[in-house]
């Protein structure tokens, strides 16, 4: 037994040298080095500068000017397009999603499945992979349909909960404990200046 792990620590060493020493090696501490030393790795791992200037390109001479344009005809297009028969059928369809969103999901696959097979069959190209994905598609379709729930009653399900809870961006920092303990440290000044007054008087 003590041979072999002997015999193991002497072979060890000179196949990680051999693997350092090889082409391969050589190119991947090459390819590391140059990354390491690239700009864009460089920025991303920079620590951010504590004094970052804010520009508001609406009071610059060269950006300002598009940026007020483009106020200026978004503000005359969205009043046009909440009253058009486009804003009114996305409402609609935003609505039946609500409502069902499952059905809708469901039928999306059912006519993702559908259009597999329909080019599988058109383009003579039938084979276990795409006649696989389509029974999968067509399947998963049938199962989602029978989901009649709405979004609200879907939302409070457990699992629903648990993909909102590890989706979710986290929450900023509280600005109260701040104030809070300047508060704190404020109030005793505050409440023996009234004793020192009654001394003196």
């Amino acid at each position: 037994m003590g041979d072999e792990t002997e015999a193991s620590e002497s072979v060890t060493p000179p196949i990680q040298r051999a693997a350092r020493e090889s082409s391969l090696g050589r190119l991947w501490r090459r390819a590391g080095t140059a990354i390491r030393h690239s700009f864009l790795y460089r920025w991303l791992t920079a620590e951010p500068d504590p004094e970052v200037i804010v520009i508001d390109l609406r009071e610059t001479w060269t950006v300002g000017p598009f940026i007020r344009l483009l106020d200026a005809v978004l503000d005359r297009v969205f009043p046009a397009l909440d009253n058009s028969r486009v804003a009114s059928t996305a409402r609609t369809g935003v609505q039946h999603t609500l409502a069902a969103p499952m059905v809708i999901a469901g039928v999306t696959l059912l006519v993702g499945g559908l259009l597999v097979a329909l080019t599988s069959v058109a383009t003579q190209s039938v084979g276990t992979g795409r006649l696989g994905l389509a029974a999968a598609l067509i399947v998963a379709g049938g199962v989602a349909t029978r989901e009649r729930r709405s979004w609200a009653k879907l939302r409070e399900t457990r699992p629903v909960e648990l993909l909102i809870a590890a989706l979710e961006p986290p929450e900023p920092p509280e600005e109260t404990s701040t104030s809070d303990s300047a508060t704190d440290t404020e109030s005793p000044t505050d409440t023996a200046d009234p004793a020192t007054n009654d001394k003196s008087s």
